[in-house]
């Protein structure tokens, strides 16, 4: 069967284009596409990716669909959509850049080959999709997810429906809990990898500064001292986070990643899967009640989450897992929500208006959880100087300091 070519924009993605790879999805049976109208609905939150609705038409009626749209991804079976979702990688050249170094087009696309069929999780059915190793382009065709409602990341999620978010990823987690050797994960991106630590701690010295030049005024001194100490210690952090429990995460944990069930079932979906990998559990936990919660919601129901949290894990058959543990290992993770944070502000493209003023809410609330949590308590003590952290350590201040300084 021949397969479609990679768009490289949203122009390229024609009628004729949408027959092909629907066809090459298995959809075989399908009446022609007449037309096709694209709505760009990444803008504002698309930060490493565009996302397109596209509203179908076809030269024969729509057929009967049979399928329940509430029912579970796996089991949505449309032989002739209405509307379908297509994800391209970012207009803009920055982004791009970003995503191919951390290689996340591949991941997201592995994730709805390998782990979305079996995960305890809802995300959209793949349509279809296809991924081109050296040049990194990438196109995902999903199920349009619209008949589930989103909850506006400025409004924050209410206490409801952060428990039935904490409910959905306590699932997930609980369904590989330290089995990330095993299929689908074995091989699957780790990002406690040992040579990932040193990676991800110089791209973090490479966007601490510029994150600091533009938001700087968010930072309080105490937090900010958190922030430039944390640059010479991330790679022992994330050595320290995998000597623990390990799972199958996420990784952009936060409310505009996720579609809640019109009533009140706890049905939640889950979107943009570009950095899930293997990592500690906690880190989706922390991440979602420090950016999509807001500050005085999380304050009054974070350890009542995490207890519910704990319960379901055990009940999923994990042994020896106490809320002792779990609040824990929720601050060290809160801590690694530096990473979020300083990646966002110092390496996105933030021209748009709408996505700077979601990147400055989320900063707001992740610095207050910071510091509420005393998370900067939780960071790993200074490597000895003539070890191989020690050294890395070291060149990892007096870079920044030297960055600083030419930033004036």
């Amino acid at each position: 069967m021949t397969r479609p070519p990679i768009p490289r924009d949203a122009e390229e993605v024609t009628a004729q284009w949408m027959q092909q790879a629907l066809t090459a999805g298995g959809a075989s049976d399908l009446p022609p596409v007449k037309e096709i109208v694209l709505e760009d609905i990444g803008v504002g939150v698309g930060f490493l990716g565009a996302l397109i609705r596209c509203h179908l038409s076809y030269d024969e009626p729509k057929a009967p669909d049979v399928a329940d749209p509430g029912g579970p991804a796996a089991e949505w079976n449309s032989a002739a959509p209405e509307t379908v979702i297509v994800k391209l990688p970012s207009p803009h050249a920055k982004n791009r850049r970003l995503s191919k170094r951390l290689g996340l087009h591949k991941r997201e696309y592995d994730f709805y080959r390998l782990v979305a069929p079996v995960a305890r999780v809802r995300s959209p059915a793949l349509l279809y999709g296809d991924f081109e190793d050296r040049s990194d382009r990438f196109v995902l065709l999903l199920e349009d997810l619209g008949g589930m409602h989103t909850v506006s990341h400025f409004d924050g999620a209410s206490a409801e429906q952060t428990r039935r978010a904490i409910r959905t990823i306590a699932k997930l987690h609980g369904a590989f809990w330290n089995k990330t050797d095993q299929p689908p994960l074995n091989g699957y991106h780790d990002f406690l990898a040992p040579k990932r630590g040193v990676l991800v701690q110089l791209v973090y010295l490479a966007n601490l500064a510029p994150a600091l030049e533009k938001f700087g005024s968010f930072f309080s001194d105490d937090v900010r001292r958190v922030a430039e100490t944390y640059c010479s210690r991330i790679a022992d952090h994330i050595e320290r986070a995998a000597a623990g429990p390990k799972t199958f995460s996420h990784g952009d944990f936060r409310l505009d990643n996720m579609f809640f069930a019109a009533d009140a079932a706890d049905d939640v979906a889950m979107i943009d899967w570009q950095i899930s990998g293997i990592n500690s559990p906690l880190y989706d936990v922390a991440i979602f009640l420090g950016s999509s919660v807001t500050t005085e919601v999380r304050r009054q129901i974070e350890r009542e989450v995490l207890e519910e949290y704990t319960g379901i894990i055990g009940e999923m058959g994990v042994e020896g897992f106490t809320f002792e543990e779990c609040w824990r290992l929720y601050r060290e993770s809160a801590l690694a929500g530096l990473l979020v944070v300083v990646f966002a502000c110092g390496g996105l493209d933030l021209s748009d208006e709408g996505g700077r003023q979601m990147i400055e809410v989320g900063l707001q609330r992740s610095l207050a959880a910071i510091e509420d949590l005393d998370a900067g308590a939780c960071m790993p003590a200074p490597a000895p100087f003539f070890s191989r952290g020690g050294a890395l350590a070291a060149f990892s201040r007096g870079a920044y300091g030297v960055v600083k300084a030419l930033r004036g």
